[in-house]
């Protein structure tokens, strides 16, 4: 009876009425005389065709991303809730995210052996591997030294064959879409979730669902910021994509890019540059920007320990770097013929324009050498992407209680609690990925995102467990330290306002860095 009403179709007749009476497991149950109408709707159909419903539809979870984390999110959630639905949603086309549709030209940070890592630790995600035809995805990566990096398309086709498996699973509804508001009924300790989806088929222009446990996984974008010339700009994506930039930049006329920033994507986007320049477009150069010419990398120690793991250069990217960049280097490279390099300001110095902000003086800088480029790439770190309205209490109405308040993300436990509540208040709402990455020890005693598709991974298998008991529980069995790192999360403001949620985070707490 319970496959019948996810699957069929009908309209909504006496079996509807008598299907819709279905209840949710009794550890999501919380009464209230004005929302008496439990979960499932006999109109679910789990893919184009769903008809509309009176009331929000049921689901044991819902997860926002199709990304890395969101995969992770989805897999880990069904091994450790074992009946019900889980809503998983994307705004896209369940690709893998970015990597699965933007990186896939960009070589990895991470070594090979971490993605194998990734999709052979659920056992949702085992199954998946186990019946999938060989050779797949999974086989190549097999081939591949565990410990080296490799092109992220590896990565990018592995997170595609486990995304196609979960689109079959039983238990998972995806609808793709977006997210305009989260509201939660702290009686009965459900948040509401409405979305409009963007699939061609759906008979309805708004989604509606109930839960008591959401999961944001909605990923992040590269940073842009204002220049002091108007300048036509190069996505990063397009920096990182060799294939795309030799489409996009003329090779019979003279062209000059300006690179911004010195990290990992700023390294690869030279190189794809410099490659250009040297093979098929003679006529390229390239002025890179920058506010050091010693560039940072990940280095191990004889004792096995990382430094500068989160933040330095690796793999390709400590290469190249290495042989044409760094120091005195670009004078004499290869790369030096083609890259002209221009650092940035950090301070006032101490002469008369000591009074003068490291902002003004970079910005003055950035004119004097931007003149001539005709078009500037950014590569200066990412922030997270927008996430929609959310009201942390609803009355029993559903209608918004007072004034909207700052949500509060807690960086070690991946849980948001609203800025008027007890750290040890969980209400059902949680993050992780990129956007919301874990804060960990670094071996310099520091703490650091933690940002990789095996640390998102490592994350949720340890959380999920207790994330699903203190949803349960309205609380953490053991309430965090109060030198734990608290990451204000972005203000609740309307759906017509979505442009001025803030995406620049501040850290509390000691230990942060």
């Amino acid at each position: 009876m319970h496959l019948l009403a996810r699957r069929c179709c009908s309209h909504p007749g006496i079996r509807a009425l008598h299907l819709s009476r279905i209840v949710a497991p009794r550890w999501a149950e919380h009464s209230s005389s004005l929302d008496t109408h439990r979960p499932l709707s006999p109109f679910l159909v789990r893919r184009n065709y769903i008809q509309a419903s009176k009331f929000p539809r049921w689901a044991e979870a819902i997860v926002i991303g199709g990304g890395p984390a969101g995969i992770a999110a989805v897999g880990t959630l069904l091994d450790h809730i074992p009946e019900g639905t889980i809503v998983w949603i994307d705004r896209s086309s369940f690709k893998g995210g970015s990597i699965g549709q933007l990186y896939r030209e960009v070589p990895s940070y991470s070594p090979a052996g971490d993605y194998l890592r990734y999709a052979r630790t659920p056992k949702s995600f085992r199954d998946i591997v186990n019946a999938a035809p060989k050779p797949n995805a999974i086989t190549a990566l097999e081939e591949l030294q565990p410990d080296m990096t490799c092109s992220l398309s590896y990565a990018a086709d592995m997170l595609e064959l486990i995304t196609n498996g979960l689109l079959k699973h039983d238990r998972v509804e995806p609808v793709v879409g977006n997210v305009t508001n989260l509201g939660r009924n702290p009686g009965t300790r459900r948040w509401y979730v409405t979305l409009e989806p963007n699939e061609i088929g759906h008979d309805q222009s708004v989604l509606k669902y109930q839960t008591p446990m959401v999961v944001y996984c909605t990923g992040s974008h590269p940073i842009t910021t204002e220049l002091p010339l108007d300048i036509p700009r190069l996505s990063l994506e397009t920096g990182l994509a060799p294939s795309r930039l030799a489409k996009l930049l003329p090779t019979d006329k003279p062209c000059t890019v300006a690179v911004i920033g010195d990290g990992h994507s700023a390294v690869l986007t030279l190189r794809n540059l410099f490659y250009l320049a040297a093979i098929s477009h003679r006529h390229l150069r390239i002025r890179w920007f920058t506010r050091t010419a010693n560039l940072r990398y990940a280095e191990e120690t004889p004792e096995g320990v990382i430094l500068n793991e989160n933040t330095g250069l690796m793999g390709e990217a400590a290469r190249f770097a290495r042989a044409q960049l760094e120091g005195d280097k670009l004078e004499t490279s290869d790369a030096g013929a083609f890259i002209t390099r221009v650092i940035l300001p950090t301070s006032a110095g101490n002469d008369e324009s000591a009074t003068r902000s490291p902002e003004e003086l970079e910005s003055e800088v950035l004119a004097q050498n931007l003149e001539g480029v005709d078009y500037v790439i950014q590569a200066i770190g990412f922030t997270r992407s927008r996430l929609p309205a959310l009201v942390p209490r609803l009355s029993p109405y559903r209608d918004p209680l007072g004034k909207p308040k700052r949500m509060v993300f807690n960086a070690l436990t991946g849980w948001f609690f609203p800025n008027f509540a007890s750290r040890s208040n969980v209400i059902g709402l949680f993050g992780a990925g990129s956007a919301f990455p874990e804060l960990e020890f670094t071996s310099e005693g520091w703490r650091s995102p933690a940002v990789s598709i095996w640390k998102f991974m490592r994350f949720l298998q340890r959380m999920v467990p207790k994330w699903i008991e203190a949803t349960k529980k309205g609380k953490f069995a053991e309430p965090p330290n109060r030198q734990e790192c608290i990451e204000e999360a972005p203000r609740v403001v309307p759906p017509e306002r979505l442009e001025c949620i803030e995406e620049a985070p501040r850290l509390h707490g000691g230990g942060s860095s």
